[in-house]
This record gives structure tokens, C-alpha cells and sequence, in this order.
């Protein structure tokens, strides 16, 4: 939000000149001594009160109100006149009285800033702007939200303690939550004060904006606030007593004061219609399209006038609050309130409203009030008063009453009194708008939202307001209201919130030169940024990878067009928009809703480190802001690296689905991958995850078996077309398929020209649904998991495709290189050590005369020519599609550089060397000869080819870490070079200063001793460092230095010599001691300092080395999988040719356009979304479990701590006196605890897991389970002594049907677990879901592992299936009623109650349900269970039967999804275990389910087992079946609902602190 500025007056110079207070203040005195006056009386006209006795010795007083004394400028007395009248006898003067009040009795530190105003100002339009200035230029106050006018008691008054309390808190928390002006009295009495304290005695302090507008004449010490020094603008302020007089003390916690000045003194009410004008011009001031701002008034107590001016503030439509039980009027209108009776009527408008009416019984009852309240007030008043009052009652919607045991707080009573009465035509719209502005979700979800209906213009409206003030709970809310982003968000609707972004972001400077740079305008207006901006500054940030929509040639040549075209992603482009103003809230609520999370989220990660990175680099730093933008990108990182593990780890028997989720192109992110993406991004975590890896072990190895050892793989490549053939194993691939040289992992994945086809396979695939909603065309949840099997067939390699897949793998390719490579080293030493100059023998050369090379130089020449083409090739294969962003992430990699610098060197060395004969010598000491350079240069370009060797080694998991860690390292010891330089010149330099005091004495050559001076200044103390000391070569230096060249002849001067000299017996000493010192400083202090730091370096760098060296490694992977077959030289061919077929190409013209040749797979990219989107929903449901558990656990700590305070109290009693009250049973004392209530989520405990499963006997049997410790049930925990029980109910073993899995699994039983099975059992197909919930579970030695852990028991036990077993519970609830039909609730929650059956076999109630039944689908087994359970439907007739089934249908129709997962049964085994999806179908009304004809409880068990229902309440803790009792608490989360929680036994709480 914004706000306008009034007008800019134009300041006189010369009055700023002849200023010299502070700056910011230098603009305001003269502006308001030229436009703010005040009023002075000029003419004494005496009182008629003091006409009475001429001639007493009483204080005369003006009609004005002040004594003669009293008057501040000369005045005229003219007994003649008779009347005082304000218009003749008050003269405006310029404004004097301003500036800031400092209050002497407080510290100081608040000053409010003040100004003496004319009593006409708001009278006029020219003094109403003016004043408006006032307000927002010179006292440079915020734009308001809202206006709260408090009103009531001028006087002290007694206020209960507690609703005093609230309404202080109340009040200060509304006004800083909304950014409102209050506006009071201003001064130190009754209400004024009371608002005084509300805002200083709160944290909230000076920033909430506090007016006191005041009636000049009243103030008491007023003199002291009249200007007596024009350069003093702080007033010292008494407001202590000095004398007894008339009139009231400011209040000093007000922010500003409005002296409102009308000539008069000592007379109240002057301010109140300067006042009532100024809130109104206020309201209309800041108007927004038809809404004005919103003003309340709340009275606090208050006299008779009180209630006229509360009167006056409804009929201008504005809401007023009265707060019952502060006394006087407020207490009188409250039960004037409470006596009146709601009634309809019409308006003047013809509109229908509600009043309320007063009886004449409740005429006298409210009689008596007001006598109690003003006891001395005359008749005639009492009449005006009641007439005030009911008139005041007309206003019903505008009249809210507080009251001391209102559930609500202050501050919500007083926000939602203003929704309430909203006085905008559209009242529901507004409200909304309030709501957002103050960021009071709770009172939209509450009054708003319930009552409301808005077109979905004004939904969208509402949504643009929310996305600007980044209020990302009522952006939710908007969503959740059916907002359709596809409409909401086009082209234009994304300019338009980008125009709106604040200053204070990190690319705003970016952005506003951007604009101002397209701008022609010389003038500076607002920022106005077009899309394009907005895809120039994406592409930088992203370094040229990302291909940005709005900078392509078809949205610059058509942007007008485009401005009204809708967004296919509309969320993955509101998550850009999001972390670009830098909310992290709103991104992720985009996130969230987004069609590719992983490469959304891996971008945003990417943007908020370079947003991190800019506040770094500024001037200007913001560390908090820093660290935030680098904490969220670490969190959109950690979203991808999520929703990528749950992707592989669902799906890990699915490798082409995965994989396919990598490597598919995504045409919005400009083609790239989600490898090349996070490659691009920098995202390591990512690139270090399990599926990456997988991918890249995939692509480093091909198509070669991965059994195969990389000994065997070098010895196959060492025996050509025979070794691969006969030694290698390879992977089947896709039938059909022709994939590259690469190694590409994927191939064939879509079948052509069948894409409507497959997506209907994969719709009608899965329709096991979460929400229940199969029939009528309601919305269906399918499962991207499966691919048709004619997509994923597999055959065996030719013996060609064989050798063409070994030698093309990259790791084939990396052996070849690396041998080639050191052959390369060894001859390069050969001819630098061995190949010496032999003119007697021309056959071998003559390396350093130039004159012929030999066969290995011109090895050395082509290999070292064949590497510039895959240097080049891997500089244009960077993701970055600018030259000068290519080549920056290039060099980014040291062994680049080492290649680079190896090459130049290199050839340089080789070309001098063809000059090697010339006379032509380099100017340097010693005159260098070209072929001496030429051997220097090959030296250097060696020692650059040697340290690439290490680059071998980052393929090796033990050696690449390592050289992760020296390269770290090597950085700490590079800026502790620097301090070590400090000490060393240090040293050096006075150590030679005193050893050599006649150094210039011996040598006449200035140039060639400088330069030996120098050397020596360095090399003495580094080789002191390492213990050289060579004290017998610092006596001779001394020596030298001590004497002259005559002396050193005659060899008069010797070291005794120089120690007995006073001089040179003092340089000694000082050397000596400096030597002393810096060994001290430099091998005991720094030498330990960097071993520290290396060892701090190790430490942190250990955890991470890891991630590290994969995402080097993988690095490694792409730059071999590029290069050539054959090794170098001989690649050199290879490029030759690819060259000149280029060439040739380009001559003929028969390249064709990529994007043409790219055919877009619309299946494969729904399909991804599809999975990328499951994948989202079970990694946010895996986070709000593990923040299930650590909640309860906490709650669970918390009541157990509880419970031992309350265990001491109850004993303290009984442990201090024996004779004492013997202490109150715990029944008597004990307090339902409830959880916290800051979340939801602590009301749900977390599910027990092998509890049930693990109790002995096994149902309807004497089998006795083996006995399992709560810390052996994970198979992850060792336990040799672990032999269960093999059993299987003889009733199951001996079904012979074919749709009951056999007893024993053999190869021959055709079970493929983990996968939907298909069979055919007398000529009709039959589909069994063998997948489970959780994901993949093992399968070992052919027989499945329950994946919950032991249970003492293997086989099948009474389960008909090996593996997951699914059944359906259907959760059948309605709200629990008394006798009256009104709901029943505990705690101020609603109770439910849910249709239970009771289950002989275990002796428990449950819910119904049951097993899913082979091609049944989840929403046919919810009906016929519960119709069989619950409605005894099989004993019925066949007509009652389809009456009933129709009916389920029809009340079936919508459901919620509370559980999908693991049942902790106890029929579960090792082998066999029951999972479920639970449905909730909720009767809000208790109508609908009241039909069904549920069983009785008649004691005949059925067919599923049960033989009673019935409705059972949730009002007390449940024993139910298996996990069904966790099922019901979720019921109750989502249904907001009372949730009694059960007290855990201690085995369990064990097995819940392990989750």
C-alpha cells in the first residue's frame, strides 16, 4: 500500500538560510510558522460574572476565559463593548508554538512531537491540506489502516482490574496489528490516560501512533510549551503541581498532540468538532476505489455527552464498542442493550434492518439505572438521554457490547465489531479486504468467509491483495475457495504484481535500472518493469541456462498480445515471483500446488543464493536477511532432494519411471533435465542423491553388467572385440530401441502415435482412490507408478551392439584415457631427462638446437593437439548458453586451468624451439637464449600435466575425498600465507637492517644490490621457519655489514671485533632477541594456529567430502561420456573427420531445425507430473508424521512431568503434618489435560506398530507367538536367536481355489511381489494388488518380509495372501446429540460418534470393513462391507438388498481419506500382514445416516464376523480392534472434533519415542 502526497509547498530560501537547527527539521519551522496559526483574544471584554462587584478584589477574567494577566499580547479594553464575540475579538497569529515535548518527570528518550492549530483549520479546504501535510510530510507519519477514536471519562475513574487488563492488551494489539491511528483527549486523565498506558506498557511502544487532540486552553503549564527561543525546538514539560489550578496535564505516552486553539481558556469541548472533522477527512483521505478507511469508536466510560458523541459517530455509519463495566455511560448503554429486543424494520431506503426496542418494563428497569449512574442529573436530561439511547439502539449492526466474560479477546471483539459493521456497500468484500490488511485470518475463517459469496472476480481481486502484502494464509484461503490460477494468473496479472514489489528486496535496484533504462522519460517516475525485464534478470541469475518464455523473439514481437494469454504452470512461475520478493511462506504455498516440484524447487534454490550472494557483495550488508535467503534456499533444496528420494524409493523396482523423472526435457526450463538442471543450479545435494548416483553408475558403465569387476572390465579391454565378447555381461535393453553412444538408460519409453491410448491405460490402471470419490464424475486420484508392459520389454545384444556398448561405455573410454595418459607422462620425462643434445648422432635428434624433431616430440605435439578439440567440445557442451558464461564455468574447475596452462606452454615451448638457432638472447640477467626458454617453457607445461594426474584419482571413493580436502585446505593455507607475511618482513626487514647498517658501502651497482637486499629480506626468515638457522652466515653477515671495504682487506674488523664496539655489541643483542621473538611467534604460535585450522577444516569438511566427490564425480561421468572412442592422439582422427562432415552438412544444407526433430511426449510429461506430484503428497505426509511423533512425545514428557508436580502436591500435605486434613483423593483434583493448543496435530497419537501383532495366542488357535523384546522387532536388529513359529490355518491351507495363494511359494507359483499381478482363472482376468503403501518391502529367498519387523510367527498364519492383504474401513460419523438434538461438547469441541461392530473372535469393537476382494475397487468393497457389516445386507432380501446398496451410493458419494497404510493386526506374520485405506463419510446434519437400518444387536454373528452395531460416542477413551482406535483420533483431527486421549502403557510409550 501507498499513500499519496497532498501537494509539496515550495520553500522560501532565504528563511532556510537564516536557519541552523538540524537537518531533518529545517524544512519544518518556517513551513509551519507560514501555514499553521493559532488564536489569541486581543480585546478584554469583561466576564459578566465579575460585573457583579466592580469594586471586590477579585481575579477579573476576560470573556475569553483568561485573567488580564493571562493574556499573551496587548490587548485593548473598551468598556463600551459588551459582548465578546470570537470572530471580532480572537486575531490569528503565525504559528510559534511547536516542535517536540520533552516530559522532565520521564527519562527522555520519548518526545512526541506537538503544534498549537487554529480551532477552523478542518473547516476550510486549504487549512484541511495543510494539516494533511502536517501530518504525512512533516511529521512523516505511516499511512494508516484504520482509526480508533476512544472517547468516554474525562475524569479518574475505577475500572475492574482484569477488563482493564484486556482492554489495554487488546487495544495496543489491534492498533500495531493493523497499523491504526488512535486518537484520544490527549491528556493525563480518565480514558486519555488509560490509552496512554495501553500503548506504553506494551512491547509495541512509540511505533503505534497515538493523537491527542487537545484543547489549548485547558492544558495546564501551557506557557512552557510557547516559544520563548526560536533555535529550542524541545520543550521542557512539567506536569507535576506546583499550584492548584484549572485544566489537565498532557499525557506524556502519546506520540503526537494536536493543540486545538479557538482564543478561549479553561472552557472544554473545543477540540471535539475539529476532532470529528479530522477523523472524517481522514477516512476519506485514504480511500481505496469505493472503500473508505475504516474508523471505529470505542467508549470507555464516560459522561451524558458521552453517548451523544457515540450517537453522532453511528449515524456517519461508523461501528462503535462499548466496554460493559468501565462504568457510567458504557454501563448504561450496555444494559440498555441487554434489555432490548431484536425486531425488523425498514429504512428511508426501503432496505430491511434490524433495531432494537425497549418495552416499558424495560424503560423502568433502565431508569434505575441511569439514577444509580448519575444520580444528580435533572429530569429534563434523563429524557435526552433516553432518547439518545433509543435512538443509538436503531443502529443495531453498528453496536457492539464488550463484556468482562466475552470468550473473545480485546483486540478480536474490536476488529470483528468493525467487520461487523462495515458501512461499504459491498460489506462482505470489504470486510475481506480488512481482514487481509490486518492479517486476521482467524476473523475471516470465522465471520467472513461462513457468510459470504463472492463472484470470482472479487476472488480474484482478493487473491491479487493477498499475493502483494504476501499474506500467504489468506492466499491459501483464496485457493481453497476455488480460485483457478490458469485464469487468475496471465501475462498481464504477472507485470502487474511485479510492479508492486517493495523496495526493500534485494533485486529491486536490479529491476528499477532495468526499467530506467528502457525508459526514454528523463524524469524519474514509478518503476514500470515489463516481463521481459523480469526474463533478463531470470537468466542472469541463472547464468544464461535458463531459456526465459518472455525474452524469446515470439513474446518481444508480441507482447501486447500476451498480455491477456493465461500461464500452462501457472504455481511453478507464482514460486519464481514468491522467492524474488523474498517470501518464503508464499513460495512454498506455490510450491506445493506446483506440476514439477523437483525443478521448481531446485530454480528457487538457485535464485535465493544469488539474491544471498547480492546482499553479500553490498556495500551495505544485511546479515540477518542473508542468512535467511541462504537457510531458504537450503530448504527448497532439501523440498527437491525430498520428493526425489520418495520418488526412488516408491519406485525402486520401477527404474524406468525414475529414471524417466531425471532425464525427461522440460520445454518451460529451457530443455534441461533435472540432472543438467541441479548441475546448473548447483544444487550438490541433489546431484549426491541416490537416484542421481544411480543414474550416472548407470550411465558410467552402460550397458555392461554392473556384477562385472573393473580388473575384468581393463584385462576385456586389453583383448580387442574378443574380450568383450567372451569375458563381459551385459543388460538386456528396450526391444526396438536404437539408443546412442552415451550410454543412455532410457530408451523407448513412450510408444509412438498411441499417446491417448496410454494415458487412458494409465487412468484405468489404478482406482484405488484417497478421497473416495469414484461415481458420479468426481474428481479421481490415479497412480502414474505403472507402465504397460509392452513398454518396458527387454532382449538380449547382438555381438555387435556388445562391442559397440563396451567400447563406448565411459568407463572403457576412462581406462583407455588413463593409459594413453601416462604414456603421454613417461615419454614427456623421456625427453626431458634422457634425451640430451648428441650432434654426433643425427638420427636421434638434437632436442636443444633445433634443427629436426624426433618421433616422440611429434607423439607429444599430436597428443597435445588432440586434447584442444575436447577442450573446446567441453567449453560449447556448458549448460550456459552465452560464450562469456561457458567459459566462467569453464574455469570454475581447477584442472581446466591446469589444461589450459599445460597447452599454451606446450606449444609456445615447441614454436621457440624452432628459433632455437638465432643469436637472439632475452634481456635478463644472464642474456636467456630462445632454446633456454624453449626448455623452461616444456618444464612448466610438464609440471601442469603431472598435477592433472590427480585428476585420475577423483574416480576412486577413497582418493576423491581426500582431494576434496586438499583443495580446501589449500585455500586456509593461502590466507594464512598473508599473516605469516607480516611477521616475516617484519623480521626481515630489521634483521638486515641491523646486520648490514654499510650495506650501499660494497657494492656501486644500486640495481643488482637492491635486488640481493631483497632476496635476502625473504629468504633468511622463510628458511627460519623451517629450523634453517645458519647463525656462522649471520656473524659473517654482521661482519660485512659492521665493517668497510678497506677494513675487510687488512682483516682488522672480526666478530670480537664488532661485540666489544658499543654499536655493533647493540645490533647483535637486537638480532639475537628478534630471532628469538619471531621462532617464538612464527614455529610455536602460527604453526600450531594453522594445524588447528587444518584440523577445523577437516572436521567440517569430512561430513560433506562425500557429496562432494559425487558431484565431482559426476562431473567425471559427463566429460567421458562426451569424448571420443578412441584415446588420445589418436581422437585427433576422430575430430578431423567430425569436422569436415560438418563442413559438408552445412555446405548441403541438410541440417534440420532441432526443434522440429524433437517431437513433444505429451504422455511421458504427464505422466512424470503425475509421479512427481504422488511423490510430493507421501514426502509432506512423511514430514507431518515425524512432526506428529516429536509433538506427542513432547506432550506425552510434558503431562508426565504434570502428573509428578501434581503427585508432590497432593503428598506435600500429609508429609508436613500427620495430624492435618488427610490429602483429597486424585478423582477430586485430577484436571482433564488437553494438548497444546498451538497445533492441531499434538491431539493425534502416533500410530503403535506390533502390538497386537506380536500377542499370543494367535486368533482362534493355541499357537503361542515367539516372544520378541520391544528393541528386536526392526529387521535392522541382529537376532540369531530369533525362531518363530511356521503357521498357517489349516482352513486356509486347505482352500484349493486358485484366487487363494498356495501353501509353499515355489518357482512355479508365478507370484511376482511388489506388482499388480495379472491371471486368468476360467476364461476371466483377475487383477491382484500385490504392491503395498509404504513402498517397496523385500522379498527373501522368494517369500516376502513384512516390513514392519517380527512378529513372531512365519507363514501365512489366517491370511489368504502372501505379502500385503488389503482390506477397506469405512468411518461412518455424525455429531453426538442429547435429548434436545443439540450437540453434545467437552471443552468447548463437538462430539462425534461413529458406527461401530462388535467382533467375537477378538472380543472387540471396531469399525466395519474388510478385505478388498480381487478386480474389486476400493469404493465397491466400502459399500459392501458396510452394508454387510453394519446393515446385515446378505440376510435381507434381494430388493431390500438394492434398496440399500442404492442408498449407500448415494450417501457414499464424498469422502475424506484419514489413513492409507499398515494395520497392526494380529493375524499379521512375518510373511503376511493386512493394510488398509480408510474412508470418513461425515453427516453434518444427522439426517442422512439416520436412515440406515443398522443390524441389532442380536448376538447372531454374521458372515464378516461381527454380530452387534450401534452408534458409539468419542466422549471417552476406546478400546478398539487393531490400530482402528488411531484411525478414529485422526477422524477426530480433521473433523475438529474432541479427541480424548488415551494414556499409553510404558511398552508403548517405548515403541512411540522410536517412532
Amino acid at each position: 500500500m501507498r499513500r499519496s502526497r497532498l501537494y509539496t509547498a515550495k520553500e522560501d530560501s532565504a528563511v532556510l538560510d537564516s536557519w541552523t537547527i538540524r537537518p531533518e527539521l529545517r524544512t519544518d519551522q518556517p513551513w509551519i510558522q507560514r501555514n499553521i496559526p493559532y488564536k489569541v483574544c486581543h480585546t478584554f471584554v469583561l466576564d459578566p460574572k465579575n460585573k457583579t462587584d466592580e469594586q471586590a478584589y477579585l481575579p477579573i477574567r476576560c470573556s475569553c476565559g483568561a485573567e488580564a494577566e493571562e493574556h499573551e499580547i496587548e490587548f485593548t479594553r473598551d468598556p463600551a463593548i459588551m459582548e465578546w464575540n470570537p470572530s471580532l475579538h480572537v486575531r490569528k497569529h503565525k504559528g510559534s508554538c511547536f516542535g517536540k515535548i520533552k516530559f522532565v518527570e520521564e527519562d527522555g528518550t520519548h518526545q512526541p512531537d506537538y503544534v498549537r492549530i487554529s480551532d477552523d483549520m478542518m473547516s476550510k479546504k486549504s487549512g484541511c491540506m495543510r494539516v494533511m501535510e502536517l501530518l504525512e510530510t512533516r511529521w512523516r507519519l505511516p499511512r494508516p489502516n484504520l482509526i480508533i477514536s476512544v472517547t468516554g471519562g474525562a475524569q479518574d475513574f475505577q475500572c475492574p482490574p482484569e477488563l482493564e487488563k484486556r482492554f489495554k492488551r487488546g487495544l495496543a494489539k489491534a492498533a500495531k496489528s493493523t497499523d491504526a491511528w488512535i486518537f484520544t483527549g490527549g491528556t493525563n486523565t480518565g480514558v486519555m490516560k488509560l490509552v496512554g498506558e495501553a500503548v506504553r506498557g506494551t512491547s509495541f511502544g512509540s511505533q503505534i501512533v497515538t493523537i491527542g487532540v487537545t484543547t489549548w486552553g485547558i492544558i495546564k503549564n501551557r506557557e512552557q510549551l510557547s516559544i520563548t527561543n526560536e533555535r529550542k525546538l524541545v520543550r521542557d514539560y512539567e506536569t507535576k503541581e506546583s499550584k492548584k489550578g484549572r485544566g489537565a496535564f498532557l499525557d506524556p505516552n502519546h506520540t503526537h498532540f494536536l493543540l486545538v486553539d479557538d482564543g478561549t481558556q479553561y472552557k472544554y469541548g473545543k477540540e471535539i468538532k475539529f476532532r470529528a472533522l479530522l477523523e472524517q477527512k481522514l477516512s476519506e483521505r485514504y480511500r481505496e476505489g469505493n472503500f473508505t478507511l475504516p474508523q471505529i469508536c470505542i467508549l470507555v466510560e464516560g459522561g451524558p455527552n458521552s453517548i451523544k458523541t457515540l450517537l453522532e459517530t453511528v449515524k456517519l455509519g461508523n461501528p462503535g464498542l462499548v466496554i460493559a463495566g468501565s462504568g457510567r455511560s458504557a454501563d448504561v448503554l450496555a444494559e440498555a442493550y441487554k434489555l432490548s429486543t431484536p425486531e425488523e424494520a425498514f429504512n428511508n431506503d426501503g432496505e430491511k434492518i434490524t433495531i432494537r426496542v425497549l418495552s416499558e418494563k424495560s424503560i423502568d428497569q433502565l431508569n434505575v439505572v441511569v439514577s444509580k449512574k448519575f444520580p444528580n442529573m435533572k429530569p429534563e436530561d434523563k429524557d435526552k438521554l433516553h432518547r439518545e439511547i433509543i435512538e443509538l439502539l436503531n443502529y443495531d449492526k453498528l453496536l457492539t457490547i464488550y463484556e468482562l466474560n466475552d470468550s473473545k479477546e480485546f483486540d478480536l471483539a474490536l476488529l470483528a465489531a468493525l467487520i461487523r459493521g462495515n458501512k461499504d456497500g459491498t460489506s462482505s468484500l470489504a470486510s475481506m479486504k480488512l481482514a487481509i490488511t490486518w492479517d486476521r485470518p482467524n476473523l475471516a475463517d470465522s465471520l467472513i468467509l461462513p457468510n459470504s459469496k463472492f463472484s470470482e472476480k472479487e476472488k480474484s481481486d482478493l487473491l491479487r491483495i493477498a499475493i502483494i502484502e504476501d499474506k500467504p494464509i489468506f492466499i491459501k484461503m483464496m485457493l481453497d475457495q476455488g480460485v483457478d490460477m490458469k485464469h487468475f494468473l496471465t501475462h498481464g496479472m504477472l507485470a502487474e504484481l511485479y510492479n508492486e514489489i517493495d523496495k526493500s528486496v534485494v533485486c529491486y535496484k536490479k529491476l528499477r535500472k532495468m526499467s530506467e533504462g528502457a525508459s526514454t522519460s528523463p524524469q524519474k517516475k514509478k518503476m514500470k518493469l515489463s516481463l521481459i525485464h523480469i526474463g533478463t534478470l531470470m537468466e542472469e541469475i541463472l547464468e544464461g541456462t535458463y531459456q526465459s518464455h518472455f525474452c524469446s523473439n515470439e513474446f518481444k514481437d508480441h507482447e501486447e498480445d500476451m498480455l491477456c494469454r493465461p500461464f500452462e504452470n501457472p504455481y511453478d512461475v507464482m514460486v519464481f515471483y514468491a522467492v524474488l520478493v523474498e517470501s518464503r511462506d508464499m513460495a512454498k504455498l506455490f510450491w506445493e500446488r506446483s506440476r514439477t516440484p523437483i525443478a521448481t524447487g531446485l530454480i528457487a534454490c538457485k535464485i535465493l543464493r544469488y539474491l544471498a550472494q547480492t546482499q553479500k557483495n553490498r556495500l551495505k550488508r544485511d546479515d540477518e536477511n542473508e542468512k535467511k535467503l541462504k537457510l531458504c534456499a537450503d530448504e527448497f533444496e532439501s523440498l527437491s532432494v525430498g520428493v526425489m528420494n520418495q520418488t526412488f524409493k516408491d519406485r525402486n523396482h520401477q527404474k524406468e519411471l525414475w529414471m524417466e523423472v531425471l532425464l525427461i526435457k522440460h520445454r518451460s526450463l529451457g530443455n534441461l533435465d533435472l540432472v543438467q538442471l541441479a548441475c546448473t543450479t548447483d544444487a550438490i545435494n541433489f546431484i549426491a542423491q541416490g537416484a542421481v548416483q544411480t543414474l550416472l553408475t548407470d550411465i558410467w558403465l552402460g550397458q555392461i553388467h554392473a556384477a562385472q569387476h573393473w580388473i575384468k572390465i581393463f584385462i576385456a579391454a586389453c583383448i580387442p572385440f574378443i574380450g568383450p565378447l567372451a569375458m563381459m555381461r551385459f543388460t538386456k535393453i528396450n526391444d526396438g530401441s536404437d539408443p546412442d553412444a552415451g550410454g543412455q538408460v532410457i530408451q523407448n519409453l513412450v510408444i509412438s502415435n498411441k499417446t491417448k491410448e496410454v494415458k487412458v491405460q494409465l487412468e484405468e490402471r489404478d482406482t484405488e482412490l484417497e478421497l473416495a470419490t469414484l461415481e458420479n464424475g468426481q474428481e479421481v486420484e490415479t497412480d502414474a507408478g505403472q507402465i504397460p508392459e509392452e513398454m518396458t520389454r527387454k532382449r538380449k545384444l547382438t555381438a555387435w551392439e556388445k562391442v559397440w556398448y563396451f567400447y563406448s561405455a565411459p568407463m572403457v573410454k576412462f581406462q583407455y584415457y588413463v593409459v594413453s595418459y601416462l604414456v603421454f607422462l613417461a615419454i614427456f620425462i623421456y625427453t626431458l631427462i634422457f634425451a640430451r643434445p648428441n650432434s654426433n648422432n643425427p638420427k636421434t635428434g638434437d632436442w636443444m638446437s633445433g634443427s629436426r624433431y624426433s618421433g616422440f616430440e611429434i607423439y607429444l605435439l599430436l597428443y597435445v593437439l588432440s586434447t584442444i578439440p575436447i577442450e573446446i567440445i567441453q567449453i560449447v557442451e556448458e549448460v550456459p548458453k552465452t560464450l562469456r558464461m561457458k567459459l566462467w564455468r569453464y574455469m570454475q574447475d581447477f584442472f581446466n586451468i591446469m589444461d589450459v596452462l599445460g597447452i599454451i606452454c606446450f606449444l609456445a615451448g615447441f614454436i621457440v624451439k624452432a628459433f632455437g638457432d638465432s643469436s637472439f638472447q632475452i634481456p635478463v640477467q644472464g642474456n636467456l637464449q630462445l632454446r633456454n626458454a624453449h626448455h623452461i617453457l616444456m618444464i612448466v607445461s610438464f609440471l601442469t600435466y603431472s598435477i592433472r594426474l590427480i585428476q585420475m584419482f577423483r574416480m576412486n571413493s577413497n582418493m576423491g575425498p581426500k582431494i576434496i580436502m586438499i583443495q580446501r585446505m589449500i585455500v586456509d593455507l593461502f590466507f594464512f600465507i598473508f599473516l605469516m607475511i607480516v611477521f616475516l618482513i617484519g623480521y626481515g626487514v630489521c634483521a638486515q637492517a641491523l646486520m648490514n647498517p654499510n650495506q650501499g658501502m660494497h657494492n656501486s651497482d644500486s640495481l643488482k644490490s637492491n635486488g640481493s637486499i631483497v632476496w635476502e629480506i625473504i629468504k633468511r626468515p622463510y628458511l627460519h621457519v623451517f629450523g634453517e638457522l645458519d647463525l656462522d652466515g649471520m656473524h659473517d653477515e654482521l661482519q660485512r655489514g659492521h665493517c668497510t671495504s678497506a677494513s675487510l682487506a687488512d682483516e682488522s674488523c672480526s666478530l670480537d671485533t664488532i661485540q666489544h664496539d658499543p654499536i655493533g655489541q647493540v645490533h647483535y643483542y637486537l638480532v639475537m632477541g628478534l630471532l628469538f621473538v619471531y621462532l617464538m611467534f612464527v614455529n610455536i604460535l602460527l604453526i600450531n594456529l594453522l594445524i588447528a585450522i587444518f584440523s577445523k577444516s577437516y572436521e567440517d569438511i569430512q561430513a560433506d567430502s562425500d557429496i562432494f566427490w559425487k558431484v565431482q564425480r559426476s562431473q567425471m561421468i559427463q566429460e567421458y561420456k562426451e569424448i571420443p572412442i578412441c584415446p588420445q592422439p589418436f581422437s585427433l582422427l576422430y575430430h578431423l573427420f567430425t569436422f569436415i562432415r560438418f563442413i559438408f552438412r552445412s555446405c548441403m544444407g541438410s541440417f534440420s531445425d532441432k526443434a522440429e526433430e524433437e517431437e513433444v511426449d505429451e504422455t511421458a510429461i504427464y505422466r512424470v507430473s503425475m509421479i512427481e506430484a504422488e511423490s510430493r503428497e507421501e514426502y509432506q505426509s512423511k514430514i507431518e508424521e515425524d512432526e506428529e511423533i516429536s509433538t506427542s512425545t513432547a506432550y506425552r514428557d510434558l503431562k508426565s512431568e504434570l502428573e509428578a508436580i501434581k503427585t508432590m502436591v497432593r503428598q506435600a500435605p500429609a508429609a508436613s503434618s500427620s495430624g492435618g486434613p488427610s490429602p483429597a483423593p486424585p478423582n477430586s483434583v485430577e484436571v482433564p489435560l488437553r494438548p497444546p493448543s498451538a497445533s492441531k496435530l499434538t491431539r493425534i497419537k502416533p500410530m503403535r506398530v506390533h502390538m497386537d501383532s506380536r500377542k499370543s495366542p494367535y486368533p482362534n488357535s493355541d499357537i503361542e507367538r515367539f516372544e520378541i523384546p520391544d528393541n528386536k522387532v526392526s529387521w535392522l536388529v541382529r537376532y540369531p536367536e530369533y525362531a518363530p513359529v511356521n503357521y498357517t490355518a489349516p482352513e486356509i491351507a486347505d482352500m484349493t481355489s486358485d484366487l487363494v495363494d498356495p501353501g509353499e511359494i515355489t518357482l512355479k507359483t508365478n507370484i511376482q511381489f511388489n506388482k499388480v499381478n495379472f491371471s486368468t482363472v476360467n476364461n476371466k482376468g483377475w487383477t491382484i494388488d500385490r504392491t503395498s503403501h509404504h513402498g517397496v518391502y523385500n522379498v527373501v529367498d522368494g517369500i516376502p518380509q513384512n516390513p514392519k519387523g517380527r512378529t513372531g510367527i512365519i507363514g501365512r498364519g489366517c491370511l489368504k495372501r502372501w505379502g500385503p492383504n488389503h482390506a477397506a474401513d469405512t468411518v461412518v460419523t455424525r455429531w453426538h446429540r442429547n435429548k434436545h438434538g443439540e450437540i453434545v461438547k467437552i471443552d468447548g469441541l463437538p462430539v462425534l460418534e461413529f458406527v461401530a461392530i462388535f467382533r467375537p473372535s477378538f472380543n472387540e469393537w471396531a469399525i466395519p470393513g474388510g478385505r478388498v476382494k480381487p478386480n474389486e475397487r476400493i469404493f465397491e468393497t466400502i459399500k459392501r462391507e458396510f452394508s454387510e457389516e453394519a446393515l446385515a445386507n446378505l440376510s435381507r432380501p434381494a430388493t431390500e438388498q438394492a434398496s440399500i446398496l442404492e442408498m449407500l451410493s448415494e450417501h457414499f458419494k464424498l469422502g475424506i481419506t484419514v489413513y492409507k497404510g499398515y494395520v497392526d493386526d494380529p493375524r499379521n506374520t512375518d510373511n503376511a500382514w493386512m493394510e488398509t485405506i480408510a474412508v470418513n463419510y461425515h453427516d453434518s446434519t444427522g439426517k442422512s445416516f439416520s436412515k440406515f437400518p443398522l443390524q441389532s444387536r442380536s448376538g447372531q454373528e454374521t458372515e464378516s464376523g461381527s454380530v452387534g452395531v450401534q452408534w458409539i460416542p468419542i466422549d471417552h477413551n476406546l478400546d478398539l480392534f487393531a490400530n482402528h482406535e488411531w484411525i478414529i483420533e485422526k477422524v477426530c483431527y480433521h473433523r475438529d472434533a474432541y479427541n480424548p486421549i488415551k494414556e499409553p502403557k510404558r511398552k508403548e510409550i517405548e515403541l512411540w519415542m522410536t517412532g
